[in-house]
């Protein structure tokens, strides 16, 4: 990837800044899911971090509470608390790149995606958009079987095709570029996310007053996505105000998808249809 790199820290969460030379058209701000940190956007053969830089715009990869570089923080609700810290990170991000009046888009996955949400409801004045990917609304059977697991034994090692999606839908690099950003699972973070989030998706989305791009994968395994559970997601954000999307032929993981830079795309085009 090329680009200028830059860390950056504010009330204990921390970012890596990347952007080229000049000013950007716009500032990204990745939030990563769960057993990964802020590399999840920027892993070898698998950049969405080098797409967004390709197409001019300047991107900020967090690291979430207790992964990464940012130290845990204590309280039952990790996600919920991480949102209220981005927007100084994300203030000191903006002053890097030289101009107070650049505008901000976000994009989460997975976990990351109810940070971000979370964040959107708070009405971030700098906030133009947000993109989602791998996060819904209702969790599926399969996803808190695995819920169970994790606390009866411990991490655990799943099948690829719970995350990757079906053979042949990804290749050998995606399970070897994931390990550059692998951390193990935070119990806490999924408790949060599978258990709490479904009785707050609604009254979060209704409060974000910013376009939404929320993307589920079409072998998505953790949240369902069939097209009640899809009417439910726009059903819950504000008239008009969020499109919900299936990513053909992937897996919950579509950012290392054999067409990842088709899903980079995508989210890139929204990003710059609502940044003017």
């Amino acid at each position: 990837m090329i680009g200028n790199s830059q860390e950056l820290e504010a009330d204990g969460l921390h970012g890596r800044l990347v952007r080229n030379e000049g000013r950007p058209a716009s500032l990204i701000v990745c939030v990563h899911g769960g057993g990964c940190s802020g590399r999840y956007f920027d892993l070898p053969s698998f950049s969405f971090a080098g797409a967004a830089l390709g197409a001019g715009h300047a991107v900020l990869m967090v690291d979430r509470p207790g992964h990464g570089m940012s130290p845990p923080i204590d309280g039952p609700d990790p996600i919920y608390s991480a949102s209220r810290l981005l927007t100084k990170l994300v203030g000191e991000a903006v002053m890097a790149c030289g101009d107070p009046d650049l505008p901000v888009a976000a994009f989460g996955h997975s976990i990351g995606g109810a940070v971000t949400m979370h964040w959107a409801a708070q009405s971030p004045p700098m906030l133009k958009c947000l993109a989602t990917s791998g996060i819904g609304s209702r969790p599926t059977d399969a996803a808190l079987a695995w819920l169970g697991k994790l606390h009866g034994d411990g991490d655990i090692v799943l099948p690829q095709a719970f995350f990757f999606g079906p053979d042949g839908s990804f290749d050998w690099r995606a399970p070897i570029a994931l390990r550059k950003s692998g951390e193990p699972w935070r119990k806490d973070d999924v408790d949060e996310v599978l258990l709490r989030w479904p009785d707050r998706f609604a009254a979060v989305a209704s409060c974000i007053r910013c376009p939404v791009l929320a993307i589920l994968s079409e072998h998505e395994r953790i949240w369902e996505n069939d097209e009640n559970a899809l009417k439910a997601m726009r059903d819950g954000f504000a008239p008009g105000g969020g499109q919900v999307e299936i990513a053909a032929g992937g897996g919950h993981l579509y950012e290392v998808h054999r067409s990842w830079s088709v899903h980079a795309e995508r989210i890139i085009a929204f990003i710059e249809g609502h940044i003017e």
